[in-house]
């Protein structure tokens, strides 16, 4: 059985409830292992915030990049499919992105929202990426941005809709895949 998709419960875990709900979006609640939950909770909420408090500073690249090739390592082992591909820089399109979502994948990708920002994107067409953000906003957050739409009743599949050129824009605003050089996503399919 499919479960809705969740909302991150801190300032901080986005990376983590992100790499959730793309277990949750690709599989069903009794085909995922407990050991990639735990992996999850284990190699993210790495960094400190600047009061040395770790886990405030959210979820590393590196981790995330080392979560991903846990979940491969994890699915060589054993009878569980799961295939990882992290894209960085150049290597970020469109045209990537979508042969992921095209074979039922997901991606989990790092964002600008005010700061670097972890969400999933679950379906990507000509005009628009179709997101689960996992943090929380009401209906009207974006009413005086026509880039983004916040939608409420896709629990299963996303709750932001952002438009293409505003995902792969560089100016550093909300849901801006960032500056090329510092693009990274993660392609996760069955």
């Amino acid at each position: 059985m499919k479960v809705p998709l969740r909302y991150q419960n801190t300032e901080y875990d986005c990376g983590t409830t992100s790499f959730v709900n793309a277990l949750a979006y690709l599989y069903d609640r009794e085909e995922i292992p407990v050991s990639l939950i735990k992996m999850i909770y284990q190699y993210t909420l790495d960094v400190e915030d600047e009061n040395g408090i770790r886990g405030a500073g959210g979820t590393s690249r590196n981790n995330a990049e080392m979560l991903a090739r846990k979940f491969v390592s994890y699915s060589n082992s054993q009878d569980f499919n799961i295939k990882c591909e992290i894209l960085t820089g150049e290597d970020v399109t469109l045209e990537n992105m979508k042969k992921c979502i095209d074979k039922e994948g997901v991606i989990v990708a790092r964002c600008m929202q005010e700061v670097e920002h972890y969400v999933i994107i679950t379906k990507i067409d000509d005009t628009f990426a179709y997101i689960f953000d996992p943090y929380y906003l009401e209906e009207d957050y974006y009413i005086n941005d026509p880039d983004i739409a916040i939608v409420l009743h896709q629990t299963f599949t996303h709750n932001r809709i952002v438009k293409i050129e505003r995902l792969f824009s560089e100016d550093n605003k909300d849901f801006s895949l960032l500056s090329k050089e510092n693009r990274e996503v993660i392609l996760i399919n069955k």
